[in-house]
């Protein structure tokens, strides 16, 4: 089975003798170009008994190979490729020596309808839902890697996926350091550490959520105020008044949900990422979601290794477990920790944006959040 439809499409169009096919299952794809280790040349090329020639070998994202320390990608496009050929003799080998093997003639001629094919289907658009059949598809790294489908759903990278990259090194490692202020292990596991605890999210409407809820969401997000966490209770007659006391005075305490999220969820009933008496029980979905992603870009930087990230997107799952009952309701906190972070209220591109992931994830029959179990 090809790992992802890129590749299914090629291996298709190559049975079938359909060169144009083959262009246009890759002209709006991220081709893959193995970077040069110290002392290599800037280019792998080779010779290519299949074709009796010289080629540039690059790979399509589902034909990455596992995850090694020291070898690394760099993205690029048909387009990049076609404008930066150094030598009109030489062939495209894409995915050389697999099923989906495709070798593409590159004189200039050629080049340019590889331009014009790229221009005709575009870049590759966000919000598509990718599963990698070579990836995990049960179990609880499986779990794990589903609440981070929203984040991958939004750059339309596998859901499924602990391997060499999540865009690419490059990318991977500039986003932590970019937005999350990491660049070595240590701040790596800092930051997981963090996500994993629901520390990134609003405390005092967390708290409220929370409350809201009954308490049947135990382990909240650590409390900063600097309150000592109350005394054990007893079954002693003479403590009973004074637990009624404390227990009137934690209620009083207990932080009103904010109007804005109200609204939101007023919304997302009439939107349908609710159902039409659903509540949000929890914000810590999106740090959840985060932490996986984190993890895989953490791979991607070579800030972790597979071992360390399975255990870690595990993880990820079993926490969303302790605070949430079903997919549904980790969708809904997750829509809404990402609302009240990028949205503000204005139910602008952002929620648009939401609407689509939750909408792509709850209702396409190949999602995780459709086949998996969530307990």
């Amino acid at each position: 089975m090809p790992p992802t439809d890129t590749e299914r499409r090629l291996y298709e169009a190559a049975a079938r003798g359909d060169r144009d096919g083959q262009i246009a299952a890759i002209a709006g794809e991220d081709l893959y170009l193995a970077a040069p280790q110290q002392g290599q040349d800037p280019l792998p090329v080779y010779d290519d008994p299949a074709v009796g020639g010289k080629c540039i070998p690059v790979l399509t994202r589902g034909m990455l190979p596992p995850w090694q320390p020291q070898q690394f990608f760099d993205r690029v496009s048909l387009e990049e490729l076609a404008e930066d050929w150094p030598n009109d003799t030489w062939r495209l080998a894409v995915n050389p020596g697999t099923p989906c093997a495709a070798y593409l003639t590159a004189s200039p001629a050629h080049r340019t309808g590889w331009i014009q094919r790229r221009a005709q289907i575009g870049a590759r658009p966000g919000g598509l839902l990718v599963t990698h059949f070579g990836g995990p598809l049960h179990g609880p790294v499986a779990q794990g890697l589903a609440c981070g489908a929203p984040l991958a759903v939004h750059h339309s990278v596998p859901w499924n996926e602990l391997g060499t990259a999540f865009l690419d090194h490059a990318a991977d490692a500039q986003t932590l350091r970019e937005q999350w202020s990491v660049t070595d292990p240590a701040s790596w596991q800092l930051r997981l550490d963090q996500l994993l605890g629901g520390q990134f999210v609003p405390a005092e409407t967390e708290t409220a959520l929370r409350a809201r809820a009954g308490g049947r969401s135990a382990g909240a997000p650590e409390d900063t105020t600097g309150k000592e966490a109350a005394p054990e209770s007893t079954d002693s007659p003479d403590t009973t008044a004074s637990q009624h006391t404390t227990a009137s005075r934690d209620t009083a305490d207990t932080p009103a949900v904010p109007e804005l999220v109200t609204r939101y969820e007023e919304r997302f009933r009439a939107d349908g990422l609710l159902p039409a008496d659903g509540r949000v029980v929890s914000l810590v979905a999106l740090d959840h979601a985060h932490a996986v992603t984190l993890v895989r870009w953490g791979l991607g930087a070579r800030l972790c290794a597979p071992q360390q990230a399975e255990q870690a997107v595990a993880q990820a799952g079993a926490r969303a477990r302790e605070v949430y009952g079903s997919w549904e309701e980790f969708a809904a906190g997750y829509a809404l920790g990402r609302m009240l972070a990028f949205d503000n209220g204005w139910f602008g591109p952002q929620y648009a944006e939401a609407v689509h992931l939750h909408r792509v994830l709850t209702q396409d029959p190949s999602s995780p959040w459709r086949g998996l179990p969530f307990a």
